[in-house]
């Protein structure tokens, strides 16, 4: 290891810091939210700490990389020793991303089930289904890497006689099957959001509300990009320096998407400067506001309130299909 300075080390250690620095405060937000403010404490939070807990695994198993197993180094600089060491890290990634990915979009889903158990009960059909996709492939997946080879220390032993799975392609296949449950999970709520007699803005912003995978489906198609040509390469120490810089953004970014939607009620209560009213000065609206009055235009705000509500179980469920019954100009 003659290379003081393994290529993308320092943007990996930034990436890591920084994503842990942001997401673990959202994360303790979201906790601290859903008990004291909400008082709605429930799987999806659980689903979401494992998921923090798997990431904060992978992320750390990454640094470990960079300073003992010779990631960002060329293979032909490095001992076999410290071979063996990236191969051991390699399936130690792996196997704890797996179920990282997994939980955090068990999380999003049962999101989507508390918001549309009540409206939109067929579609809970295919929550179930998606999830249960999901569930079954990340253990599958796992359990592949983990005995992929018989005997199981030649994973990262390779004077070990025996035989091994095309691991190469079980890499890919998790980055794959990741992918198109991104996509499946962004898709998932398009055609409920769009059957609402809403107008185009508005539509637009629930879509956002329910689609905050999209930030995360986006990383997970560079990160499949940049594992492609990775299983194949001769370098592979030196390349996965690379893959490592999405690994470590979509790592942290599943964690955020997952807390940033409970921003809005902390801050309700906290700083309610800083969003468009206080809790207060609108129930005091709505309470002294005549039937003639002027009709109000909040935009998006109305359809996040919405959601929230439909989170916070007390009347949401009633003002999103009240949402569908009055139409457009009601709504507005």
């Amino acid at each position: 290891m003659d290379d003081p300075q393994p290529w993308l080390q320092t943007a990996n250690r930034v990436l890591i810091g920084v994503g842990l620095a942001i997401n673990t405060p959202l994360l303790v937000m979201r906790i601290y939210t859903k008990i004291r403010l909400m008082r709605k404490f429930w799987w999806d939070d659980v689903c979401l700490i494992l998921a923090w807990m798997f990431s904060l695994g992978t992320q750390a198993v990454i640094l470990y990389g960079f300073g003992h197993a010779g990631y960002g180094i060329h293979a032909s600089q490095l001992p076999l020793s410290v071979l063996s060491t990236y191969r051991k890290c390699m399936l130690a990634a792996s196997t704890i991303y797996v179920p990282a990915l997994a939980f955090a979009k068990l999380a999003l889903l049962m999101l989507y089930y508390r918001l549309l158990q009540a409206t939109h009960p067929r579609y809970i059909y295919a929550i179930y289904a998606v999830g249960f996709i999901i569930a079954s492939y990340s253990i599958a997946l796992s359990l592949a890497l983990i005995f992929g080879c018989s005997p199981i220390q030649k994973s990262w032993d390779v004077t070990v006689t025996g035989s091994c799975i095309n691991i190469s392609g079980v890499y890919l296949a998790t980055a794959i099957t990741n992918t198109i449950s991104d996509v499946t999970l962004m898709l998932l709520p398009i055609p409920i959001v769009w059957g609402l007699r809403l107008p185009v803005i508005q539509k637009i912003g629930v879509l956002c509300m329910f689609g905050v995978g999209f930030l995360t489906t986006s990383i997970s198609i560079v990160r499949l990009a940049t594992l492609m040509p990775l299983v194949t390469s001769q370098d592979q120490t030196h390349d996965i320096a690379l893959a490592a810089i999405f690994i470590n953004i979509e790592a942290n970014t599943i964690i955020i998407c997952g807390s940033f939607p409970y921003l809005r009620q902390f801050l309700r209560y906290h700083a309610p400067r800083w969003i468009d009213y206080s809790l207060s000065s609108r129930r005091k609206y709505s309470s002294t506001e005549s039937p003639s009055a002027p009709v109000r235009k909040p935009g998006l705000t109305q359809l996040q309130d919405d959601i929230e509500r439909a989170v916070n179980h007390t009347d949401g469920m009633a003002s999103v299909e009240g949402n569908i019954e009055r139409g457009p100009r009601e709504v507005l």
